[in-house]
């Protein structure tokens, strides 16, 4: 019988070579369609980015706002007001703006409902002042009792271009006065400037009938001059826009406004067309030189990985299956795009499952472990203590005072010192013990080996370790701290009831007085 002949099976080579001769015409096309899209999708993002930029600044110029009048509302409560003694309201006023470097340029005034200056830092106290001032807004704010912020406007005692941020001042139920500071534009120059716009940006900020607070070029130039008409046209319609403008040189702009509900001011973003265009062009210069580039190399290429493909693909089926158990994942390169983008992913979804699993167990905020977490240790020491026939103990710690400074200094400072605690736990603890953040102000440690006794002992130094002193920069802080101790097998035996002794105990402290310690009876169980 003849031979049966078999035909030569075809190489991956061979295969990739015939696939990219099929694909360079209908990539070619392709490439022609998405580089036109690219175009129109990258002049949208950077319009959308510039957008974002000037939402930011622009709630960077709130928050500044905000912060003033804070401290003009808590300034306005002095019992030297309702005493008239405004001599050391004065100094009082003065210290204030000491305790804040930041505002060196601003001036605190008072001033009465006929417009009179009763005082004002810019002067020495007793010098002469306006005896009938007035700027926009004062009468509302003793026809409404409501804070107000001014546009720009010139200022009687300055005699250059002042904004007022005016708060209610109350005597026996009624508005007596107003306590007013005055902001010079440069200082929203500064927030400007903070932001490094690139060479040719121009950013603006705008009061609500169009005014020039503030610019990043030729401040002087143009600060109290009224907005390009494009500009006006927008602001009155207190609305976000990209659109195109002219500026007083007459240059074109991209330009972006963001405009602001709590101040109704508004910041606007302008790039030069020719700026603009010029990124654009050099994008869509570098996606067809990319484009070329990929479509000349293929063909090269293609014999070179047709015999790295498998053994790429081997590469990443080790990564999967780590990936799959939960273990971090490493990707050693692969010398193959896809199979190094394929392995890129892995690592990535490697480090998002470890984030995800930490951030699912831990505080966001402090690092320490939470509820879930700690109610989870909790529950497997006790097993091993169980069949150990070993202690455990647990300590509820709740801050005395947090509320307090919290209020007084604002949610960033109850932060820092939410953490500074924080740290202090687990400086304070051993390695064997889980430091754990309930919520709020309320903190637990497990300490496993330790009876109820030693754990008394060590929540009582702990109490004067939380007790000291916090500094951040300039301010002090000062709180103590509450413990109620439990212990297994003394007090209970399961993580909850541990926890409810130990938070009873944590009250009983408070009750008798706070920063102290205090033990769940041994005798009782749940």
């Amino acid at each position: 019988m003849p031979s049966m002949k078999t035909k030569r099976a075809p190489t991956i080579r061979s295969k990739l070579l015939l696939l990219v001769i099929a694909c360079v015409v209908p990539a070619a096309l392709m490439a022609v369609a998405l580089i036109t899209y690219e175009y129109q999708r990258t002049r949208e993002q950077l319009s959308q980015t510039l957008l974002g930029t000037a939402r930011a600044m622009m709630s960077g110029v709130d928050r500044d706002l905000a912060s003033i009048e804070s401290s003009l509302v808590a300034l306005a409560t002095s019992p030297y007001l309702a005493a008239n003694d405004f001599r050391t309201f004065y100094d009082q006023a003065r210290q204030v703006l000491a305790a804040r470097a930041e505002d060196d340029d601003i001036n605190i005034a008072l001033l009465d409902i006929t417009g009179k200056q009763h005082l004002n830092t810019r002067r020495p106290f007793g010098a002469p002042l306006p005896v009938q001032s007035y700027f926009p807004g004062l009468k509302t704010i003793y026809e409404d009792g409501k804070p107000v912020i001014t546009d720009l406007f010139i200022g009687q005692v300055t005699l250059t271009p002042i904004l007022v941020i005016g708060v209610p001042v109350y005597i026996n139920g009624k508005v007596a006065y107003n306590l007013n500071a005055g902001i010079f534009p440069q200082r929203f120059e500064e927030l400007l400037q903070q932001q490094k716009l690139p060479a040719g940006w121009i950013a603006a900020i705008f009061d609500s009938k169009g005014t020039i607070v503030a610019r990043t070029s030729e401040m002087q130039r143009f600060v109290g001059k009224k907005a390009t008409p494009e500009i006006i046209e927008n602001i009155s319609a207190n609305n976000e826009k990209i659109f195109s403008s002219t500026t007083y040189d007459g240059i074109t702009m991209h330009t972006v406004l963001s405009h602001s509900e709590i101040s109704n001011w508004s910041i606007a973003i302008g790039i030069p067309n020719e700026a603009f265009t010029l990124e654009l062009r050099n994008t869509l210069l570098k996606l067809i030189l990319a484009t070329l580039i990929l479509l000349a190399g293929s063909l090269a290429i293609a014999w070179m990985i047709g015999g790295r493909i498998a053994a790429s693909i081997r590469g990443l089926t080790g990564p999967a299956l780590e990936l799959g158990r939960g273990k971090k994942v490493h990707v050693p390169p692969l010398h193959l795009r896809e199979a190094d983008e394929v392995g890129g992913s892995l690592i990535r979804a490697s480090e998002m499952l470890q984030k995800a699993q930490h951030q699912a167990n831990h505080d966001v905020l402090t690092g320490l472990a939470n509820r879930g977490l700690f109610d989870e240790i909790v529950n497997q020491q006790l097993a091993l203590c169980e069949r150990n026939q070993t202690s455990l103990s647990v300590l509820y710690i709740d801050l005395d005072g947090f509320k307090a400074v919290n209020d007084a200094y604002g949610h960033e400072t109850g932060d820092q010192l939410l953490c500074e605690v924080a740290a202090r736990l687990k400086a304070s603890s051993r390695h064997s013990d889980l430091v754990a953040r309930l919520g709020g102000d309320e903190f637990a440690i497990v300490m496993v080996g330790t009876g109820l006794k030693d754990a008394a002992f060590f929540a009582e130094k702990l109490v004067e370790s939380l007790s000291a002193v916090y500094v951040f920069g300039n301010l002090s802080a000062h709180i103590s701290a509450s413990i109620g101790v439990a212990s297994y097998p003394d007090c209970a035996l399961t993580s909850d009831a541990l926890l409810q002794y130990a938070d009873r105990a944590m009250y009983q402290a408070k009750g008798a007085g706070r920063r102290q310690a205090v033990m769940a009876p041994p005798a009782e169980r749940m």
